[in-house]
């Protein structure tokens, strides 16, 4: 850190005396800012933006220019006053300009990370409504006001305006089609988080095809990952094999390769699993194991419901118990999944009393998974895929119905049938079982698979 902050003030010196010997003007000093923090000089290019405002102190551009590095520098070194700072400086300049749409913007975008959304919106409004006063070298006026909307269309999800939200997006889109990449990404998810697959795809396809996705290879897989999902969750599984399939050909290197590639390898596991390819799903499921360590236990995870699938429940279990191992604490979600599919594999070996204990398991994960996604913002539910409550769905319930049953347990039997009921659960075969409640069971001999409402987990 010593040999660190020691360069640092090393570059500030040799800055200052190349400055002196060339008597810089402010629009020198403002270039000088500009290409400091295009090479991540965060610090520096505040020192050199400072200059200029010193020289002119009544430029709006420069207090502008200024705020994304100490929004740098707040978020590398978790610098609360710089945050400060930069609303400071915002302020400054629309004081100077009260109809900078940059500052505007840039003022709706701290506001919102304030969450104060409705004042964000007012902002955004504010630089939306003042666009013919843009003038920057970075973004031409039709990226900036793309962009805008994309951060409106944000805070509006963020209030649960959702039709609103999805307005703005799509406003996004219809300005900069070929450029705004992450207003594409964006609209994709939100209409995954409503249910509206088919119009996702479209979106992330459109994502796919602009310019940003084309030039930059490292972004090319992450609307495609995204649509198989959406495929997954639509049981077209076949198409979404091929998606994981096309990500993984395209042998990109760098930064999160290794992660994008686990991620498609996993995609493609559940896909074959669900097509009944088992064998061919716990290899792949293999090479995601292999590639990504922090995926590990959802990939582990998946292998074991495929081996399960597949009637190899020792090897299921086993695999179940090292993914319960690998697990994070906060993972609730995917331990509710694996203490769901032990739960399974335990029943269909007659093993009541441990199924029943995976089960209490799987019911109090889920629960605190659910607790998660209801405490978390809209906005968060909607893009990340991962942040998944896990309910547990009908065929939980008439499972757990079946290993109390088979104890002797049958008022909780009932209650946990009847509960399957009236999820929709329909299994294909089954026997009466006696009894005054609506408990359903089946034989686990007679039962390959049953049949469920929903996607699959």
């Amino acid at each position: 850190m010593k040999t660190r902050f020691a360069i640092a003030l090393l570059a500030l010196a040799m800055l200052c005396a190349s400055s002196l010997a060339q008597e810089n003007t402010a629009d020198d000093w403002y270039k000088k800012g500009r290409d400091l923090a295009k090479n991540g000089s965060y610090e520096e290019a505040v020192f050199a933006y400072n200059r200029a405002i010193e020289l002119e102190p009544n430029n709006a551009t420069f207090y502008t220019a200024i705020v994304p590095n100490l929004n740098m520098l707040a978020l590398t070194t978790n610098n609360q006053s710089k945050r400060n700072e930069s609303l400071e400086t915002i302020d400054k300049a629309l004081e100077i300009d009260p109809k900078n749409p940059v500052a505007w913007e840039q003022k709706g975008s701290m506001l919102s990370q304030m969450q104060r959304y409705n004042e964000s919106l007012e902002a955004y409004d504010n630089a939306i409504e003042n666009i013919d006063g843009y003038s920057q070298d970075a973004h031409s006026q039709t990226e900036f006001l793309s962009y805008t909307w994309t951060s409106k269309s944000i805070s509006l999800w963020q209030l649960m305006r959702y039709n609103e939200s999805l307005e703005a997006v799509d406003k996004a889109v219809q300005i900069d089609p070929a450029g705004n990449y992450d207003a594409w990404v964006f609209k994709g998810e939100l209409l995954a988080s409503l249910g509206r697959y088919n119009e996702s795809l479209q979106a992330f396809e459109g994502a796919a095809a602009t310019e940003t996705a084309s030039s930059q290879p490292e972004m090319s897989p992450l609307p495609w990952a995204a649509e198989g999902y959406v495929l997954m969750q639509m049981g077209r599984y076949e198409e979404a094999d091929r998606i994981y399939q096309k990500i993984i050909d395209l042998n990109f290197t760098g930064e999160g390769a290794d992660r994008s590639l686990a991620e498609a390898w996993r995609g493609r596991g559940d896909a074959l699993a669900r097509l009944g390819k088992y064998n061919e799903s716990l290899q792949v499921f293999d090479i995601a194991i292999e590639l990504n360590a922090e995926n590990a236990p959802y990939a582990w995870t998946g292998k074991s419901d495929a081996l399960k699938d597949a009637g190899r429940y020792d090897e299921a279990i086993r695999a179940y118990d090292l993914a319960l191992e690998l697990y994070p604490e906060y993972a609730d979600a995917g331990i509710a999944r694996a203490q769901k599919g032990r739960g399974d594999a335990l029943t269909r070996q007659g093993k009541s009393d441990e199924a029943l204990a995976a089960y209490e398991a799987a019911v109090k994960a889920s629960d605190e998974a659910i607790s998660a996604f209801n405490n978390a913002t809209p906005i968060d539910r909607a893009v990340s895929f991962t942040f998944d409550p896990y309910p547990l769905d009908g065929e939980f319930w008439h499972n757990r119905a079946f290993a109390l049953h088979s104890i002797g347990r049958n008022a909780e039997a009932e209650e946990s049938s009847a509960k399957a009921t009236e999820m929709g659960y329909r299994p294909k075969m089954v026997t009466a079982v006696a009894g005054s409640g609506p408990i359903v069971t089946e034989k686990m001999e007679m039962m390959p698979e049953a049949e469920e409402t929903g996607p699959r987990r």
